[in-house]
């Protein structure tokens, strides 16, 4: 008789989501030309003007909340722009709410990180409601959304 053995797959310890900036959206609709998803990312390439920028998840249930998410961005032109983020979590009438504020100065990716601890939680728990998460930015003249990345 003959006795067949199989192996368990890995424990997986993490699941990492990455996302293209390009696929976050303008949050006012906007006949500005100057800004535009690239597969470089989500560009404002405007000289004058801001726009408002939301980027948001598309998740399954079966990974739960995320421990952390990080929105990673860059200046087009090197020189240094203040870029303001807020993230939401959760879904409503239960909204949380983290703003940050990052300066990107050359073309060197800048990351924002958000965490439990930033919505009241305990650090390194999952974000609570995270599994609908949202970020949205003042995207200044001259900047980009490179990719939007989520560990749970």
């Amino acid at each position: 008789m003959a006795c067949a053995l199989s192996t368990a797959p890995a424990a997986k310890s993490f699941n990492l989501d990455i996302i293209n900036g390009s696929s976050c959206q303008l949050s006012i609709p906007t006949t500005s030309t100057g800004v535009r998803p690239k597969a470089s990312g989500f560009r404002n390439e405007s000289t004058s003007s801001s726009n408002f920028v939301i980027c948001s998840f598309q998740r399954s249930s079966a990974t739960g909340d995320y421990v952390y998410v990080g929105l990673v961005g860059y200046s087009l032109d090197g020189g240094s722009h203040d870029v303001a983020c807020t993230a939401v979590a959760g879904s409503s009438p239960a909204l949380h709410y983290s703003t940050k504020t990052a300066s990107m100065w050359d073309t060197t990716e800048i990351p924002f990180v958000w965490s439990a601890e930033d919505f009241g939680g305990t650090g390194g728990a999952a974000i609570g409601g995270s599994m609908y998460f949202s970020v949205t930015c003042s995207l200044p003249p001259q900047t980009a959304i490179s990719y939007i990345q989520a560990q749970s």
